[in-house]
């Protein structure tokens, strides 16, 4: 297995055997991760949906002090944002024998640039054979004391393309087996999954699982494709100046289809 990045098209790609694994991308408001792909060719993100056009494949948000850092720029809110300390071009991928990381400073500001949160983000790229993994950690550091409000409105998030949706016969389930919106949303599971049509008539998937160093929390699951991994819609944070949390997800993209043993043999 070999990894290779490029910048292209004011994106940073990721490939693996001179296959497409994934992307890292900016924008004046944030940074996330678009396209994602199963080791067949899935694509088992959407990027900025109509609906919600903050939704941008694997992204995170808060509400920092009041400021909306989850709705930023979209339908008039105001715009808040994540400045990265590099340009995008100006990031310097580590490539390794078992995958690409990419890493940086980010400052969370308001829209007039008062600063309100640091965060240190590294964003992990690999293959296994079986599945394409994305590792998302986030430490975040507060500057002056700081309350990051309770609300739905928040978190680490993944955006399932529209053919994902519960509509056009997308499945969620959770770790125990239960499934649909109805019986997953707000339930303690450790992990959440979407599977469904993606290539003719194969199936593919995509899984989300926060690792054990992280806050566990019940899911935020929705039959029109967001899923989240959220602590703070059950409860406020309040930091005193320095004070750090982080977050750490896994997202896995996997052909076929697959049964709960065999997304917990993909997760080991």
């Amino acid at each position: 297995m070999s990894y290779d990045t490029h910048f292209y098209n004011s994106r940073w790609w990721i490939t693996t055997d001179g296959k497409l694994l994934a992307g890292y991308n900016a924008n004046d408001l944030r940074s996330y991760v678009f396209p994602f792909y199963s080791p067949k060719g899935a694509l088992v993100l959407q990027e900025s949906p109509p609906d919600h056009p903050h939704h941008q494949g694997i992204c995170i948000g808060l509400e920092v002090d009041g400021h909306d850092i989850w709705n930023a720029g979209s339908f008039g809110n105001a715009r808040h944002f994540q400045e990265m300390d590099l340009g995008l071009e100006c990031l310097k991928p580590q490539i390794d024998a078992e995958g690409v990381t990419i890493a940086h400073a980010v400052s969370w500001k308001t829209e007039s640039g008062d600063l309100l949160l640091s965060e240190e983000r590294r964003v992990r790229f690999s293959n296994t054979g079986s599945c394409n993994r994305v590792r998302w950690h986030s430490t975040l550091t507060a500057v002056g004391p700081t309350l990051l409000g309770k609300t739905k409105e928040s978190g680490i998030g993944v955006r399932v393309p529209p053919h994902w949706e519960t509509r056009w016969g997308g499945e969620i389930r959770n770790a125990e087996g239960l499934l649909g919106e109805e019986n997953t949303f707000d339930k303690m599971s450790s992990w959440v999954n979407v599977e469904g049509i993606a290539l003719g008539q194969e199936r593919a998937g995509v899984i989300l699982r926060p690792l054990p160093e992280s806050e566990s929390c019940p899911w935020f699951t929705r039959d029109y494709g967001p899923q989240l991994y959220n602590p703070l819609r059950h409860h406020n944070l309040e930091l005193t100046d320095g004070e750090s949390f982080s977050w750490d997800l896994d997202v896995v993209a996997y052909d076929g289809a697959r049964s709960l043993a065999d997304i917990d043999n993909l997760l080991v």
